[in-house]
């Protein structure tokens, strides 16, 4: 099945963002309100302020009733782990870090307990809006919720609910209790000035199927509701009011995209190997406990890169304790298991946030990964033990993050043993043979990859930074992102070296970066040597279906053309060519994806 592709009119408005949820919707748009809540502070007689503390109890009990009721119809559609989003907020509204500092607020200043929540989680989301983390810049919207959930009570406000029925919803941010809410409205899609892939908005966004797209950065201020709109999950795209052509086409590939979503589902259950007999082995990215089902429906054989990070910095606070960890990493792994969970520890710094606060010029090149955690075994320490620990109930394996000597490895591999040996002191059961591996991310470690083969368990090439480093040039800056080309020929050298040392040593090799979901280059990693692909759960059925309809001599072939290439846009016009004829029905994802 071809896609004929078209490009759109220089006169429709084309919000552009990110597609966090594929898909494509056409309807009316709603332009949502979130209501916000601005209170005035208001002077409290000494002796009315325990009537005020009784109404904020109040508040919170009926913030708890609705929590509650979020949570059952989650766990409906979607199963409890994703509850668990709405279970943490209800644990917040009584958190000692908030619910005692309101009262406190409203004692000693006096004041309204409107006015007391405002302010007390104000600060918390002020300083996690403030942080360099996308990830708990995200979470702030979460608190936002919360916050104006308690005040609407005070306030004895309802959720505003004339959201219309079978619309696509167009705010500037949502939370995941509105999805959830709104998808009982039978909503078709959703687009919002704001937030990211990690946010719980598009998490819940996947898992319900709706079509998403956040970082439009002006999607309300082009849209009133009635107006006809597509929205493109795959492209990130929000078109207005398009013209009747744009409109046919758009539902020839709403129909066709619903036809291969059928047909992955048939592919789920297929083992995933080439036409001549070579094993792909398929994994997932994963970051957060809630997209642990996505594992399950997409087919994955396991998790190829669970990023720690991300489930660590949880609400602006420190690190989790080694019990805490523990906890989360053995239902991580308890999930997957039979298949293998690989846990890439503590990649701080770059655009991620540092617990200890530290700031630097250049933090790409500066105090990041596995730097950050030899200097500071508080960190490092309670995270191996918590993995260890978790090994004891399903096949793990330990992920270096920015490696880039031989010696970082051997130091690290010095602590590990130390850990092992304390637990076994303790009586502690863990997998005594638990692989240990290293990310290939910076081209020192793919030019003496013979050297690190000896030294690890397995390979985990990480081409966005590859990438970055390889070609200088930082794909979040829209003045030089044109030259951004993950297929680069110097790029792809690095890959071959790194698969070919890790053949020579006979140690696994997988790629997890973002090149793993582009379909151009499935054939040619395969081609290069890599056994193993891993990438978020969605993508996995298409990747599966290019490596079902390829030989693996093929691929060799356009690795070898690949590497000789010197026009990336040809070279990208051949791999469309190549996967129309070969790979039927997949061309529909190559419209939104990186040459």
């Amino acid at each position: 099945m071809s896609v004929v592709t078209r490009s759109l009119p220089d006169d429709l408005t084309v919000c552009k963002g990110i597609g966090v949820s594929p898909g494509i919707a056409i309807g009316p748009a709603y332009l949502y309100a979130r209501v916000s809540f601005e209170v005035e502070e208001r002077s409290i007689d000494p002796e009315d302020v325990q009537h005020e503390k009784d109404r904020f109890e109040q508040a919170i009990r009926k913030a708890e009733r609705d929590l509650h009721k979020i949570i059952a119809v989650t766990r409906e559609k979607l199963g409890e782990d994703s509850a668990s989003i709405f279970e943490a907020q209800l644990l917040i509204l009584r958190d000692e870090a908030v619910y005692p500092a309101i009262l406190a607020y409203m004692e000693k200043h006096g004041c309204n307990a409107g006015y007391a929540v405002q302010t007390v989680m104000g600060k918390h989301r002020q300083m996690m809006e403030a942080s360099d983390s996308e990830y708990l810049r995200e979470r702030s919207n979460d608190l936002l919720d919360i916050q104006d959930r308690i005040i609407r009570h005070l306030r004895r406000g309802r959720i505003l609910s004339a959201v219309e029925e079978s619309s696509i919803i167009v705010a500037e941010n949502l939370t995941a209790a509105d999805i959830i809410l709104f998808s009982r409205r039978g909503i078709l899609g959703c687009a919002m000035d704001f937030g990211g892939p990690t946010s719980h908005v598009s998490i819940m966004a996947r898992a319900l199927g709706v079509p998403a797209i956040v970082s439009t950065h002006g999607a309300t201020s082009q849209v009133s509701t009635g107006d006809m709109v597509i929205l493109d999950g795959i492209r990130g795209e929000l078109i207005v009011n398009p013209d009747e052509e744009t409109l046919a086409a758009y539902r020839v590939k709403q129909e066709r995209y619903a036809r291969l979503m059928q047909e992955d589902k048939q592919l789920v259950g297929l083992v995933s190997e080439t036409l001549d007999g070579h094993p792909v082995s398929l994994q997932a990215n994963l970051e957060l406990r809630e997209e642990l089902p996505l594992l399950k429906e997409y087919g994955a054989e396991g998790i190829g890169l669970f990023r720690t990070e991300m489930l660590l910095l949880m609400e602006g606070r420190a690190i989790m304790t080694e019990e805490e960890q523990a906890e989360q990493y053995l239902k991580v792994v308890e999930a997957t298991r039979p298949y293998t969970t690989t846990f890439r520890i503590l990649d701080l710094g770059g655009d991620k946030l540092l617990p200890m606060g530290h700031r630097e010029h250049n933090p790409f090149l500066g105090w990041r990964g596995i730097r950050i955690l030899l200097d500071k075994p508080e960190l490092l320490i309670p995270q191996l033990r918590a993995i260890l620990r978790a090994s004891a109930v399903g096949p793990v394996r330990i992920l270096l993050p920015m490696v880039t000597t031989l010696g970082e490895v051997r130091k690290l591999k010095a602590e590990l043993e130390t850990t092992k040996q304390a637990l076994r002191d303790e009586g502690i059961g863990f997998d005594e043979n638990v692989p240990l591996g290293v990310m290939v991310e910076v081209p020192s470690v793919a030019l003496q990859a013979d050297q690190f083969a000896r030294e690890v368990d397995f390979f985990s090439i990480g081409t966005n930074d590859l990438t970055q480093y390889v070609l200088a040039v930082d794909r979040g800056n829209d003045l030089v992102a044109e030259i951004y080309n993950e297929l680069h020929p110097a790029v792809l050298e690095l890959i071959r070296m790194t698969t070919q040392a890790a053949r020579d040593a006979g140690i696994p090799v997988s790629l997890c970066g973002e090149l793993a979901t582009n379909l151009r280059a499935v054939p040619v990693l395969l081609g290069l040597g890599v056994t193993s692909l891993s990438a978020s759960p969605i993508y996995l059925p298409a990747i599966k279906r290019v490596v079902r309809a390829m030989k693996l001599t093929e691929g060799e072939a356009l690795a070898r053309r690949a590497l000789r290439s010197s026009d990336p846009q040809e070279f990208r016009a051949y791999m469309d060519r190549w996967l129309e004829e070969h790979a039927c029905g997949v061309t529909f994802f190559l419209e939104g994806s990186q040459a």
